[in-house]
């Protein structure tokens, strides 16, 4: 692994190399200042598989320089690792808000460190690997090409927003995350009236309305470390991550919140609704136990979704010439009585 670690105490990067390489870890490339380690990154030939951050460092500070890295698109899932001599929450809290993947304390321990870096690689693959970094160009065309329509309750692996994995992926991942990070936030999104907009669209076209939609919700989320995955129907399922110091805010009272514009299906740009289902107290919770509360989430936003399809096509039938459905059916009336009562009454002067 090539590893950055940026500390104004040189006396420290020194001992901190020592202890990597004595990890295993033996290509390590160090930098006293943000400058110093800005100017690393943008001169490298190859992206750092992992940076390391001293949270308080004179001038700009490590997490405000964490913030800028996650910015820069090849660092997007890098590991980024923070070390601090105090454990001020505070701080850890701010530092999860910027991107970090995970802390750790001085004095700084080989085999924990090794641990913990090994833990956030392993992270970062995973998501990696869900993102398709890995395909060739010919393997994702050939994909792409395969339908012209992507049916609408298709998990469609969302290319382009970092954030975005499977929910294999994204499951299997929490059940690694370290006791330390927890789940502040899980909850589902439905876009509404999305079996029409999959009807009006190409498959490229709905690919890419779906990582438009997938964009806005990550920017939304954003600085927060968060996850998201998109189950089909319309139902994006989110995860936001954090040290539990803090309660996440969904903007319940703001049911235009989430909703944004799209030109995926041409002509003028069209208002897209999202619907939120998520538990109405939600309190942090381990990797593990977020899979569960993920699962219902999706669930209880395919069920919303399941009643308001039905809803439409009630609807629909009720606007049906000649035909009388009425909305609460009352007994005894039959299908010849309705037809009965919705005809012409006849002027018998």
């Amino acid at each position: 692994m090539q590893i950055l670690a940026v500390d104004d105490d040189t006396t420290f990067l020194q001992l901190l190399k020592s202890v990597l390489t004595h990890a295993g870890y033996d290509q390590v490339e160090t930098a006293c200042d943000a400058d110093s380690a800005e100017a690393r990154i943008a001169a490298a030939k190859e992206p750092y598989d992992c940076i390391l951050l001293d949270i308080q460092m004179p001038g700009t500070c490590g997490i405000e320089l964490c913030a800028r890295i996650r910015k820069l698109p090849d660092y997007a899932i890098t590991p980024i690792l923070m070390l601090t001599a105090l454990l001020d929450e505070a701080s850890i809290d701010r530092a999860f808000n910027a991107g970090a993947s995970d802390y750790v304390t001085k004095p700084i321990k080989g085999l924990e460190l090794g641990a913990r870096i090994r833990t956030a690689r392993l992270l970062a693959e995973q998501t990696r690997k869900s993102l398709g970094l890995e395909r060739s160009e010919a393997q994702l065309s050939a994909r792409l090409d395969k339908l012209m329509q992507v049916p609408v309750s298709e998990a469609v692996e969302i290319e382009g927003v970092p954030a975005c994995v499977s929910q294999r992926d994204l499951e299997h991942l929490l059940s690694l995350l370290p006791e330390k990070i927890l789940a502040i936030a899980s909850f589902a999104l439905r876009v509404e009236d999305i079996a029409e907009m999959n009807g009006a669209m190409t498959r490229d076209a709905f690919s890419g309305f779906l990582a438009e939609v997938a964009g806005t919700i990550s920017h939304k989320l954003t600085p927060s470390q968060h996850y998201i995955t998109y189950v089909g129907d319309g139902i994006f399922g989110c995860v936001v991550l954090g040290s539990g110091c803090r309660s996440f805010d969904l903007k319940a009272d703001e049911p235009d919140f989430w909703n944004t514009r799209t030109e995926a299906m041409g002509g003028s740009p069209r208002n897209v609704r999202l619907r939120v289902n998520a538990a109405e107290d939600m309190e942090p919770e381990t990797g593990k136990e977020c899979v569960d509360s993920l699962r219902s989430a999706i669930a209880g936003a395919s069920e919303d979704g399941l009643m308001n399809r039905l809803q439409q096509k009630l609807d629909h039938s009720r606007a049906k010439e000649g035909v009388i459905v009425p909305r609460r059916p009352r007994l005894g009336i039959t299908r010849r009585v309705a037809r009965q009562l919705s005809a012409p009454t006849l002027d018998t002067n």
